[in-house]
């Protein structure tokens, strides 16, 4: 085994340790390798020591390794008529970005003076980035604005037919009364970056609306359409009603839906309008054009201009954010700190424009501070930050 194949092989394994997920002949494996050399136990122990760094490899121990290895081992192969010392930095610091920090580590075992521990991130003063919260402004029909924070449960108003009440966190629409009302009375609920929030319409739908993102409602459905009209990002789980169906409006497209759960992301600063279907059936139309495709639950209907494409996807992909994790796949750097930057409230600037391209494939939990997924990504090598009160600095 040369150098480079024992780095991704031991990174993977004392990784693995920590978490606890070696099989019998995989922990052979690895106590086999440690008793080769005094400098590979004294690696392991200090390794498998290091407080901070096995704490880091559990909080990212669910990061997606069989499609990323494939991808790495294919960047491997590709590197293997470069210069050796140029194939292997480049190698391990792609490592590090799929598998985990400890990666890094072994970048450094593999040179002259092997078992020396990298230094300390570039992150110069741990600045405190912390995760964003449950909280939303709700204007109601007569111009009350009311702010939403996590309360267990309240009353927020009660009409001649409709209740809006906080119960263990979600607004709740209940409808009273027997006589329909002739025209429907909108209410409007922003969730500000840093922030995300549940509700509950009156027809039973539930909403989870991301950061960033703004739902106009009625407060009770009249006649034979339930439409509603979204700005950001919001996952839908739709009450089946065959006698009124469900329609989400965005800026450029109408989202039909009878009955179903999906996922719609439509920011005004991202290139693709994104429907993902994970349970029965939406039909999506274009806004002043004939494009429209239905989807089938496991599509994707993307929308770019005026052009409406239609894709198989993960699912878990695009609905993890609503279920406490973030997941990337083959994401650019640019676009998934994009993304972050709504979740931690928190401005972005590029000191050069390679650096948008790079590209990273994880999973981290939605909770954690910034700061945490920022060091694991200055680890890869690829790319460092500065911290200013919450605007993030990329540098080479």
């Amino acid at each position: 085994m040369n150098r480079a194949d024992e780095v991704f092989r031991v990174s993977e394994m004392i990784s693995r340790c920590i978490l606890g997920e070696l099989t019998d002949a995989e922990k052979l494996w690895l106590e086999k390798w440690v008793e080769v050399s005094p400098e590979n136990k004294e690696l392991f122990d200090r390794l498998v020591g290091e407080k901070m760094l096995s704490e880091k490899v559990r909080a990212y121990g669910r990061i997606n390794r069989k499609e990323p290895l494939e991808e790495l081992l294919n960047r491997k192969k590709q590197l293997e008529r470069s210069v050796r010392r140029r194939r292997v930095t480049r190698v391990v610091g792609y490592a590090a970005a799929i598998l985990l920090p400890l990666a890094v580590v072994f970048y450094f075992y593999i040179r002259p003076g092997r078992g020396v521990l990298p230094a300390e991130p570039r992150l110069e003063a741990r600045v405190e980035l912390p995760a964003g919260e449950s909280k939303a402004i709700l204007q109601l029909a007569d111009g009350k604005v009311v702010e939403l924070t996590p309360e267990s449960s309240r009353h927020i108003a009660r009409g001649d037919r409709v209740t809006i009440k906080q119960d263990s966190g979600i607004i709740k629409y209940k409808v009273d009364g027997s006589t329909m009302r002739q025209k429907e009375r909108f209410n409007t609920i922003t969730v500000p970056r840093g922030a995300e929030f549940s509700l509950e319409l009156s027809d039973g739908t539930r909403v989870w609306l991301n950061a960033e993102s703004r739902l106009r409602f009625p407060e009770e459905f009249v006649g034979r359409h339930r439409k509603v009209y979204l700005e950001g990002e919001a996952y839908f789980d739709v009450s089946c009603d065959p006698e009124k169906r469900f329609e989400v409006q965005t800026e450029s497209a109408e989202i039909r839906v009878y009955g179903t759960e999906f996922n719609i992301l439509a920011y005004k600063d991202e290139r693709e309008i994104t429907t993902t279907l994970v349970k029965g059936s939406v039909g999506i139309k274009v806004k002043g054009t004939k494009e429209r495709v239905r989807l089938e639950p496991g599509e994707q209907a993307c929308l770019v201009g005026n052009k409406i494409t239609k894709r198989e996807v993960d699912t878990e992909i695009y609905t993890a954010w609503m279920k406490g994790r973030l997941v990337f796949k083959s994401v650019r750097l640019e676009d998934m700190l994009r993304r972050l930057a709504r979740w931690y409230n928190v401005d972005v600037v590029f000191s050069e424009e390679s650096l948008k391209d790079v590209t990273f494939t994880g999973e981290v939990k939605k909770y954690e501070d910034f700061t945490e997924i920022l060091e694991v990504i200055e680890s890869t090598r690829t790319a460092h930050f500065q911290v200013k009160d919450r605007i993030v600095i990329v540098l080479k």
